[in-house]
């Protein structure tokens, strides 16, 4: 996921065809993460802004070094879609230089300058949720043979897309290439949020009546 919102994640699918990687997502709010009390422009349903329900993304990584996600925002009655952008190239054997940039719908749905918060709201968040990505690629080795298991998704299979492109030509094999499809079974993940999200309900609610 490549913005900070609280989703919990509902659909998640990976499809390796050709040059072309692409990670499909979609997901919900979790209303235990909203914030109490003034809200966010295009977070939460505060009093400035608009409530948001969840997001989607298609993320296609366009070559190992080149990506654009399309995110759509979902809100209360209307969405709002944006791009992210990022490519990165190698300057040492340890390092690579990394470019981004985003660009937000500005939605008719909102007055003038509501619309204009919103999509600097979001602009940001989706800003912080790549900026997180970026902690973790700071810190990530390669393990020729790691222990996996079924929610690790198709590491090998990632491995042979990306092998395409440090080889010659002649020799792309067609398991490098042909497509191949993964979706993730979402089912107890989302049951075990959505009793972690009742729970922080009630213990808000318990709080709040108790103060």
């Amino acid at each position: 996921m490549t913005a900070s919102e609280p989703d919990a994640p509902t659909y998640f699918k990976n499809v390796f065809e050709g040059h072309v990687a692409t990670q499909i997502m979609r997901g919900r709010n979790r209303p235990d993460a909203r914030r109490e009390g003034g809200g966010e422009p295009g977070r939460d349903g505060g009093g400035e802004g608009p409530r948001m329900l969840g997001n989607s993304s298609v993320a296609s990584y366009h070559g190992p070094s080149f990506m654009i996600d399309e995110l759509t925002y979902h809100y209360e009655g209307f969405d709002l879609r944006s791009v992210l952008i990022n490519s990165h190239y190698p300057i040492d054997a340890n390092s690579f230089s990394l470019h981004s940039g985003i660009i937000v719908q500005h939605g008719d749905a909102l007055p003038p300058e509501a619309a204009e918060a919103t999509a600097e709201k979001l602009s940001s968040f989706i800003l912080t949720g790549f900026e997180q990505d970026i902690e973790i690629w700071r810190n990530k080795t390669r393990i020729d043979n790691p222990l996996l298991c079924e929610e690790d998704g198709p590491v090998y299979q990632l491995r042979r897309w990306y092998e395409q492109f440090y080889v010659d030509v002649a020799d792309i094999t067609p398991e490098m290439t042909d497509r191949f499809e993964f979706e993730i079974d979402t089912t107890r993940p989302v049951e075990s949020w959505q009793r972690e999200v009742e729970e922080n309900l009630a213990r808000r609610e318990a709080g709040g009546a108790s103060s």
